[in-house]
């Protein structure tokens, strides 16, 4: 069987650029030592620094714009009191922060109790009572829902005073 001279001219054409390819590819690889001697000289990447933590200026950050809001004005004490007892203690509380991973959500929260100055931090979880008694329902990235005595109320992050 003969070839056509039509598919012989292809063949031939297509062999010559992959040729002509392959001089290009290798003449373009010699740099005609114009690269430095090691490669060790001129590295390609290198690892970013890290970053140094200032926690003074975070709590600073955080202490000019609280992230959940100020404190509630008339939070509700943790112990039942009875009618007309308006000297009872009340516990104070805030949200500090919450914290999700992949398989679970936590709620950190600010006590100061009366009569001390002091402020510590627990951790509650979603169905848990907080200090005044009310429940945590839900744990959201950027805000916590209650439930205070039947009242529904959602605590958002970063709130406008």
């Amino acid at each position: 069987m003969t070839l056509p001279l039509r598919r012989v001219a292809i063949a031939v054409g297509v062999g010559g650029i992959v040729l002509l390819a392959f001089a290009l590819g290798w003449w373009g690889g010699d740099d005609g030592g114009r690269r430095p001697a090691t490669a060790a000289a001129a590295p390609a990447w290198l690892l970013p620094k890290p970053i140094a933590s200032d926690m003074s200026s975070y709590a600073q950050i955080l202490a000019q714009n609280p992230p959940f809001g100020a404190l509630a004005p008339n939070p509700i004490s943790a112990e039942p009191q009875p009618t007309g007892s308006r000297n009872a203690a009340l516990i104070e509380w805030r949200v500090g922060g919450i914290v999700m991973t992949e398989t679970s959500r936590h709620l950190i929260i600010l006590i100061r109790r009366p009569g001390e100055n002091t402020i510590r931090s627990e951790i509650r979880h979603s169905g848990e009572t907080l200090p005044d008694g009310s429940i945590v329902r839900t744990l959201e990235p950027a805000n916590v829902t209650i439930d205070r005595q039947g009242a529904i109320v959602t605590i958002k992050m970063f709130a406008q005073n």
